[in-house]
């Protein structure tokens, strides 16, 4: 079954046509599948549908209501934790414990926190891949709106995890067999994932979830430049701490951000030589050529980069 966003039918709002200038998914950029702008759109993930509201009531730009809106970078983030994470390479360098499949047991699984989820693909994304997530997102408006998306879909896809266990148990027919989940046969359940208003420039006094976090989720957050050096302070706060013989020890738990970020001219890579000088972090990017067959144009996702920080 493979990912596509659906119109929503009974919708009444009308696609907007991208400009030649918009960088967007192929199944997004025709007339009949262009729904970036409907108030809800619908996702396939690991055989699980899931409906994204959107806001469409304020206007979206670089410096406001961001999370309004699902941007291309969070599907491309979401498509590749639900197909790619298990097998990249610096993952299964840097977490031996889960080379083969995800975590089954709470004690084990992946923690994974993410910064400004906005709409919550990504978190969910990484939910349904079996591990235990805290989505954040700015208090107020920002804060319930990602609250919303992640309540009412964990609900769904939790019926839809219940009503494929009873077809597995009693098939209709051949087909039916194939509506367990894709990749892994993993018990989702709602204590796994949860929301949490934080402001990249207010450090937590106190935070109620599993902590330190295994993978810190970074979906299209690199954009204003004043926020480069709290956001490497909010990363290094919520990681696995760094001791001084931290080198010398095998086996310790370590933190890496798994991020993705479109080049749109704005002093982006500014960030990266920040995370290393103060946040002692070094970059890996990521092969992005499995990108291609999601673009109409060869040369487009290019624009679109994929990486790995991981403190040294």
């Amino acid at each position: 079954m493979s990912d596509i966003s659906h119109p929503q039918h009974s919708s009444s709002s009308t696609p907007t046509k991208n400009t030649s200038t918009d960088i967007v998914l192929w199944k997004y950029d025709n007339p009949y599948a262009n729904y970036k702008h409907d108030p809800e759109r619908i996702f396939l993930l690991n055989g699980y549908t899931l409906r994204i509201h959107q806001k469409l009531n304020k206007i979206v730009n670089i410096t406001q209501n961001t999370g309004n809106l699902v941007w291309d970078g969070a599907y491309i983030l979401s498509k590749y934790i639900s197909y790619h994470l298990l097998n990249d390479f610096t993952f299964r360098e840097n977490f031996h414990e889960f080379k083969d499949t995800a975590p089954q047991t709470s004690v084990h699984k992946i923690r994974f926190l993410e910064l400004g989820s906005g709409c919550g693909l990504v978190g969910l994304s990484a939910w349904i891949l079996g591990g235990y997530v805290v989505c954040s997102e700015l208090p107020g408006e920002e804060f319930e709106h990602t609250k919303l998306n992640i309540e009412s879909n964990v609900k769904s896809i939790l019926y839809q995890q219940e009503e494929r266990s009873k077809l597995e148990f009693n098939p209709k027919n051949k087909n039916d067999l194939n509506v367990k989940h894709e990749k892994l046969d993993i018990k989702l359940c709602n204590e796994n994932i949860t929301v949490y208003p934080l402001n990249w420039e207010e450090l937590p006094q106190e935070f109620p979830h599993l902590s330190p976090f295994d993978i810190i989720l970074a979906s299209e957050i690199f954009y204003l430049p004043h926020f480069y050096i709290p956001l490497i302070k909010m990363i290094k706060y919520f990681s696995h701490p760094i001791t001084d013989n931290f080198k010398e020890k095998k086996g310790l738990k370590k933190t890496l951000v798994l991020g993705i970020y479109k080049n749109r001219g704005l002093g982006e890579s500014a960030f990266f030589d920040i995370a290393n000088k103060f946040g002692k972090m070094k970059v890996i990017w990521i092969d992005n050529h499995w990108m291609i067959n999601e673009f109409n144009n060869f040369n487009n996702f290019q624009e679109y980069k994929m990486f790995w920080l991981i403190p040294f």
